[in-house]
């Protein structure tokens, strides 16, 4: 996951970037946060605001079987306490579950 640490607002506070990950929800709780903090201003948030109402109402992407039946095998190792098979699946599960999984 990347992220970004903040200019403004708590020190050393990190917050993630939705835009590049894709993540809407996020993106949204962005624009909150910055407007409680009156790091955006209201028309520029209300210009993001209307751009996230079209990303929801048109859902989400369809589902790559292919990449959903990959990563059901790698939680499925990761479940039996097993690692990755080849280099594909240990990138996958480090997407997946993060640096974390090597620890």
């Amino acid at each position: 996951m990347a992220i970004e640490r903040r200019t403004k607002g708590e020190p050393g506070a990190r917050r993630r970037r939705p835009v590049s990950e894709r993540d809407p929800l996020a993106a949204a709780w962005n624009v909150i946060d910055a407007l409680w903090r009156e790091e955006c201003d209201p028309p520029r948030a209300q210009a993001i605001i209307a751009a996230l109402r079209v990303v929801f109402a048109a859902g989400q992407a369809p589902l790559d079987r292919d990449r959903a039946l990959r990563e059901a095998e790698v939680l499925g190792l990761a479940m039996h306490g097993l690692p990755p098979r080849d280099a594909e699946e240990a990138a996958l599960a480090e997407e997946l579950f993060g640096r974390r999984y090597w620890e």
